[in-house]
């Protein structure tokens, strides 16, 4: 099919009109108009494994997050490891009103009972009749405080027992003989956490004026099998807490009253030292451990190509270490400045981290996306390029739901040092094309 017509064309030098003929030919075989790329696209895709150099592990033996620090309180009961929480409960008031008519006060007597209320995060499913003992420790518990320091307190029968499965197995949660009770929040479904509100005499918890109410507990989980749980700690904004039921004698009335305390002092002891650092990059564990890469983007690659996809690629140098079948995240970060082990993580909303999930004993390369990271570092030269990994895991709380420093499960990877399983980048880039009339 062909259409033939015309127009005129001004020619402003000539001073006239020029009658131009224009034809139409669709079957005519389609052309290249100005402005076109000059030449063919041609995509790379390609491995590089000297990129990345300078690698190092940092975080021991303090950690980035300690067990004082941690978003959780880790209750472990494993054949290698033996966890447990500690918690020290602030003071309250050791005299009350009387009435509200008048300013006198009273001594509080001993409690009727005292309640503890505590929130499990994360449980092993499989481990059936979780079972929660209760200790006395000393008031002098702090960060400093460890292990084998309280084996003592520990050693002795505990001052109460607790099934949890046997709780929840009851009509509304709620055991009549005992006021205890536990609450199942779905708020973070699919994940649960459970509500534990336990009731204890005077007797398993007394009453000590002269120590204005204060109290330490330490927790220790067991069940028919090794089993790991998580308790929600300070840090979370859900800790533990505690109420005095409390009635005092004045004028031959008794008034009850109740006082709360919230949780002074958190943390969790256990019987293991962590291991050292060495050659290899160490990611996770409890203290947690974080490492630096440092990437080395050719300028060839960096100024003058399209980067469609970046990906991390990460070997194993031992199997990933933890509660078995359990899983964690890996999270690679940009940092804001390069400062070594003190390098802050980029908070930018357009560098957004990745992850990609490990599971414990299996030695399976990792990978995790990157390409955001490195077509930043083409748009702004003043950005290092450095990546952080670090190790989290997914906890149902209202502060932050990816926690570090919330497992003890860690893995190792090779460095730049083992050259032949070094981390690499995969690569697909295109170049960028001059544009012109071919």
């Amino acid at each position: 099919m062909t259409r033939r017509g015309g127009r005129r064309l001004w020619l402003g030098v000539l001073g006239t009109w020029v009658a131009l003929a224009c034809t139409e030919d669709l079957t005519a075989p389609g052309k290249c108009p100005n402005f076109c790329p000059t030449t063919k696209i041609q995509q790379t895709d390609t491995i590089i494994a000297g990129m990345i150099g300078r690698d190092s592990s940092y975080g021991r033996p303090i950690g980035y997050v300690s067990p004082q620090g941690a978003g959780v309180l880790l209750a472990d009961s494993l054949p290698t490891l033996d966890s447990r929480p500690i918690i020290r409960f602030g003071p309250v008031a050791t005299r009350a009103l009387i009435a509200s008519t008048d300013t006198t006060t009273g001594p509080l007597m001993g409690p009727d009972s005292v309640r503890v209320q505590l929130q499990i995060v994360r449980r092993d499913t499989s481990a059936h009749n979780l079972r929660l003992s209760f200790y006395r420790l000393p008031l002098t518990i702090d960060s400093t405080t460890g292990f084998a320091a309280l084996s003592d307190s520990f050693n002795v029968t505990p001052v109460r027992r607790i099934n949890v499965d046997r709780l929840l197995a009851l009509p509304g949660q709620i055991d009549s003989a005992t006021g205890d009770r536990v609450t199942i929040d779905s708020t973070f479904a699919p994940l649960q956490r459970f509500v534990l509100v336990f009731r204890f005499d005077s007797l398993q918890i007394p009453w000590v004026p002269t120590d204005s109410g204060k109290v330490a507990l330490g927790i220790r989980v067991t069940a028919d099998k090794p089993t790991s749980t998580a308790l929600a700690s300070l840090e979370s904004g859900a800790g533990a807490g505690l109420t005095w039921y409390n009635r005092f004698d004045s004028a031959g009335t008794i008034i009850d009253k109740h006082q709360s305390a919230a949780a002074a002092f958190d943390a969790f002891v256990f019987d293991q030292v962590p291991p050292a650092l060495d050659s290899n990059l160490t990611v996770g564990g409890v203290p947690s451990a974080r490492s630096l890469l440092r990437v080395d983007l050719p300028r060839a690659i960096r100024d003058s190509t399209q980067i469609v996809r970046a990906t991390l690629i990460l070997v194993p140098a031992v199997a990933a270490q933890g509660v078995p079948g359990d899983s964690f995240f890996v999270a690679v970060h940009q940092v804001a400045a390069d400062f070594g082990a003190k390098s802050p993580v980029a908070t930018s909303t357009t560098l957004h981290p990745d992850s990609a999930t490990v599971f414990v004993g299996k030695l399976d390369t990792v990978t995790v996306e990157v390409t955001n990271f490195l077509r930043a570092w083409q748009t702004d030269t003043t950005i290092p390029h450095t990546l952080l990994l670090r190790q989290v895991i997914d906890i149902p709380n209202a502060v932050s739901r990816l926690q570090e420093g919330a497992t003890f499960s860690e893995i190792r990877f090779y460095s730049s040092r083992a050259l032949a399983y070094r981390p690499a980048l995969h690569l697909t880039y295109l170049p960028r094309y001059p544009f012109g009339t071919p």
